[in-house]
């Protein structure tokens, strides 16, 4: 793709001094709700998976470490149900959740599992808590036309169980996507605080080991528990203290009255004995790592145009959301139109429409509920799924924790189809449980690998299984999948999003589908029966997600360009360079069955060119580079002058160690698939080209440099 068109490169990201974070801090830097957290060097991201990071760590990727925020609230509601420590049962910690039916799905998720690991002993003792938040009408502005989404009432459900069940919860939380927000927590501590409930030492519970791999590391645990009153000994990474700065003293609070409403599904908890639960101590706001501290337009934007939007913005901005998703909305394709006006969907031959469109609070929770909505489809005679390439971890561990469990083809490649025709064909002639439905990436993480889309649909109309494919890497502006599909899901977090500050995930049911109207009916019940779907986002979330994701078109354009001319340049010297084993990127891995899905014709946004409307979608903005030896790849990952961490599809580019992170407890199994420990994986942004390239052949240099000491 020609750079001459595209739109210009974001100047704030040109050049190292953007970049100089500190371990543990936010990326981006001073964003209250970031989703991505800066391990600049190899060592840190080791140190991270082993533990050692747990005073230094201000934030993470949302599902594997729980939001301050959220971490401040389950303290505060922690002590109110909570059961401490007895001479014969050892205290409560507990995890918090949107709705009634999570809730109690993960009661039920935490009892089978313990029930497995523990055949002979007792029952696991899990119990749940609802809890209502509501502003009394008196702090409420009067006269107002509307209820702000700050007034909004909510309804939290607290899960309590053993603390030392905590690694049940903890993988509930993780697999699913399924808990609260942290701007949802955000607003139940505002109103907790407007009301004059939020006592002075409810502070967030200190973190113990917390990491990314997998639940069964020996380091996962939870961190919701009765705190430690040590204190922690802060590590200072980097000079540049801008990034943490201390917090600002709190403002006044308005006095009055909450107006709580419990109901138990076991025995309450007396108050008295919630009480004695030690306090959660108070983060020191003179200590500059204390702290996650937001900018002043941060501040503004999340306290401002977040909490004063009116309620009906919320169901306004998931609408735009499901209309942009579908193709509808036709302010993407010219600037006169509103946010409410809607026209057949530019996404040709798809016949979608905004009902066909489910919002879901993370990626995650979008392929968790495919995954029982297939299970609800298929009832009782549902056999196993098929997770058909190396997937995002926690995809593989949905299919093998609820159901029947799933065949795993790890490498995803054409023989392995083959192997998945013979298993269709030998169960059809024996009348074994039919397959469920088969789950892939397109393309995968982190090899960028493609399956044959068409074949698995052929294979799934005779044999009569569900499809779902993930598209989050390719991403419909530059791929079409959903033809091939049942449903298709994808992180809203990543690239739709771009700025990082914000979860979110969808769910596309092909109305063209052979069992759409049957998929349709489960998600949304029938005849009184309750549906597999209900609405978790928060509206505050899909407020900034619709805000975030109205460039997409333009950013994805930049961002597929640079991933092109870094992932060629590096593939270029993989005969020249003595460090390079593999460069993984659709253009040069399964090439032909990722064209088999790739536009033909870019989507007629406003700001492409003349001469781009012509041009097929692109590669996307990631690529993996796997080096010849760790040391290489040690030198190179920390030379690069860019953000590093976990999460991808950002503005800005992300390079991350992903075997490390992904599969630390694990590393000889990865490499089976070839998911080899010395990967790099690298999303790009909106940077100007010639820099990146010029950073990453520096980088290379090092990596080369290091092999001859």
């Amino acid at each position: 793709m020609s750079t001459a068109t595209l739109p210009p490169a974001d100047p704030s990201l040109v050049g190292p001094s953007g970049y100089d974070f500190s371990v543990g801090t936010a990326i981006p830097a001073n964003m209250a709700h970031a989703v991505s957290v800066s391990l600049p060097k190899w060592q840190d991201n080791v140190d991270y998976e082993e533990g050692r990071l747990g005073d230094v760590m201000q934030i993470g990727y949302p599902r594997f470490f729980v939001h301050k925020s959220i971490q401040k609230l389950a303290s505060v509601l922690l002590r109110k149900f909570g059961t401490p420590g007895q001479a014969d049962q050892e205290p409560e910690a507990c995890y918090l959740f949107p709705s009634s039916r999570v809730a109690d799905r993960c009661r039920s998720f935490m009892r089978a599992q313990h029930a497995q690991q523990h055949p002979d002993g007792p029952a696991l003792a899990v119990r749940v808590v609802q809890f209502s938040l509501v502003l009394p009408s008196a702090s409420v502005a009067s006269g107002s036309a509307e209820q702000s989404l700050a007034a909004a009432p909510v309804q939290l459900f607290v899960v309590l169980f053993p603390a030392s069940a905590g690694s049940l919860a903890k993988s509930y939380w993780q697999h699913t996507g399924d808990g609260i927000s942290s701007r949802l927590a955000e607003h139940c501590l505002n109103i907790l605080e407007e009301t004059g409930r939020l006592g002075a030492d409810d502070g967030p519970a200190t973190p113990t080991a917390t990491n990314g791999s997998s639940d069964d590391s020996p380091s996962s645990s939870t961190i919701l528990t009765p705190p430690s009153t040590a204190e922690p000994v802060h590590r200072r990474y980097s000079k540049n203290r801008h990034y943490s700065r201390a917090a600002p003293a709190s403002g006044s609070t308005t006095p009055g009255t909450a107006t709580p409403s419990v109901t138990t599904t076991a025995p309450p908890t007396s108050s008295s004995a919630a009480s004695s639960v030690p306090p959660v101590r108070m983060a020191d706001a003179a200590d500059p790592d204390a702290e996650l501290m937001a900018s002043d337009q941060s501040s503004y934007l999340e306290e401002r145009y977040g909490r004063n939007l009116p309620a009906s913005s919320a169901p306004l901005a998931k609408a735009a959301l499901r209309r942009r998703i579908a193709g509808t909305l036709l302010s993407d394709r010219s600037d006169l139109p509103s946010l409410g006006d809607v026209g057949p969907t530019m996404r040709s031959g798809t016949a979608l429409s905004e009902s066909d469109v489910f919002l879901f609070p993370s990626g995650m929770s979008a392929i968790f509920h495919a995954h029982q909505t297939a299970l609800r489809w298929r009832g009782d005679s549902a056999g196993k799924s098929v997770c058909f390439g190396f997937p995002y971890t926690d995809t593989l561990k949905i299919l093998q924790k609820w159901g029947p469990g799933c065949h795993f083809y790890g490498k995803g490649n054409d023989a392995e189809l083959d192997e998945f025709e013979a298993l269709l064909q030998a169960q059809s002639s024996s009348g074994e449980s039919r397959i469920l439905a088969l789950f892939c990436e397109f393309p995968s993480n982190p090899l960028l690998r493609s399956p044959d889309l068409p074949r698995i649909r052929r294979l799934a109309d005779k044999y009569d299984f569900l499809v779902v494919v993930d598209e989050t890497i390719g991403n419909f502006l530059n791929v079409e999948v959903l033809p091939y599909a049942d449903m298709v899901v994808s992180s809203l977090t990543k690239v739709f999003s771009g700025d990082a500050n914000v979860m979110g995930g969808s769910m596309v049911v092909n109305p063209k589908g052979r069992h759409a109207e049957e998929v349709r009916q489960v998600l949304l019940g029938q005849g009184g029966a309750g549906g597999e779907y209900e609405d978790n986002y928060w509206g505050v979330d899909a407020v900034f997600m619709e805000r975030n994701s109205r460039d997409f078109a333009r950013r994805v354009q930049r961002i597929d360009a640079n991933a092109e001319a870094l992932a060629s340049m590096l593939h270029a010297r993989l005969n020249s360079s003595p460090v390079l084993k593999g460069v993984y990127y659709p253009k040069f891995e399964t090439r032909s069955h990722y064209d088999a899905c790739r536009r033909k014709i870019a989507l007629p946004y406003p700001r492409d060119a003349e001469e781009q409307k012509e041009q097929q979608g692109g590669f996307g903005g990631l690529f993996s580079v796997i080096f010849t030896t760790l040391s290489a790849s040690q030198a190179f990952y920390d030379a690069l002058c860019c953000a590093k961490g976990p999460s991808l599809g950002t503005n800005f580019t992300l390079a991350s160690p992903y075997t490390l992170l992904a599969h630390y407890y694990e590393l000889d199994w990865a490499k089976q698939f070839g998911v080899e420990a010395s990967l790099v994986r690298v999303s790009t942004g909106l940077e100007e080209t010639k820099g990146l390239v010029e950073m990453f052949e520096r980088a290379l240099r090092k990596a080369e440099e290091s092999e001859k000491k």
